[in-house]
């Protein structure tokens, strides 16, 4: 009996990438990855002969599990980036496209007033395709910033920087962009996947074009403060509709104060 429910034991798939120049012992990245995922099912990984120590079939006894692998990303190994992709039942697991990376970027040096959820979630669509937004403005109350979770493209070079046109003044506003948890990237061409040593770039036309600054650390540990972020310009989130400023109660009318005793 035991064996037969062990028979009928769901099982999900997914195929994982190593996105890395570097030579790595399978078993060593797969046990490191467990202990990062805090699996609560058990996880079976087996290599592709194809691609040996980069691609990897992925079995998980949980659905859950599965699916943290899937969207909590970006995973990391000695600091190159691990993707993760659903696998179909019957599909070929070498055919499975590795396309973006999800992660929590942060947009720093906007107005104050300027600030507000669809300005996040616009930002993120700018450079790549939004996930989910924070709720909150974070950091000091002098240099606030917005975050958005977004998948961005492995195809594009990382960006610095987007310009915004300033809805009050018309002037141009230089936008920072900050990466939470950012593996390595190439200094010269700005990808994920490889750095300096292996970039294509010709050597006449190398220069250090980005800097580390651009990898931040997650808001937790060192923003614990939140502000309020409206929806949009001159909207209210209807939650905080008590935290609107006081407000003198309207005079009666002539005919109202003679009703008065």
């Amino acid at each position: 009996m035991t064996r037969a429910r062990e028979t009928r034991r769901p099982q999900f798939l997914a195929v994982g990438l190593f996105l890395s120049v570097l030579l790595v012992k399978s078993k060593q990245l797969i046990d490191h990855m467990k202990k990062v995922w805090n699996l609560r099912g058990q996880l079976e990984a087996s290599t592709l002969e194809s691609e040996a120590g980069r691609k990897f079939i992925l079995v998980f006894s949980e659905e859950g599990d599965r699916k943290h692998a899937i969207l909590a990303g970006p995973w990391q190994y000695k600091m190159d980036v691990f993707l993760v992709e659903s696998l179909a039942e019957g599909d070929d697991p070498s055919s499975v496209p590795f396309t973006h990376v999800p992660m929590w970027i942060q947009f720093r040096n906007i107005p104050f007033y300027l600030l507000t959820k669809k300005l996040a979630f616009d930002l993120g669509e700018c450079i790549g395709s939004t996930l989910m937004v924070d709720n909150n403005a974070r950091g000091s109350i002098s240099d606030k910033f917005v975050r958005t979770r977004a998948k961005l493209p492995l195809y594009r070079a990382l960006r610095m920087e987007l310009v915004l046109v300033d809805e009050i003044t018309g002037e141009e506003v230089a936008v920072q962009i900050r990466y939470e948890r950012l593996p390595n990237f190439c200094l010269f061409c700005g990808f994920i996947g490889h750095m300096e040593a292996r970039c294509d770039v010709p050597m006449p036309d190398r220069k250090i074009m980005y800097n580390l600054k651009l990898r931040v650390l997650p808001v937790h540990f060192e923003f614990p403060h939140t502000w309020f972020l409206p929806d949009a310009m001159g909207h209210a989130s209807p939650q905080r509709s008590v935290a609107w400023p006081w407000r003198a109660p309207t005079p009666a009318s002539k005919e109202e104060k003679q009703d008065v005793p």
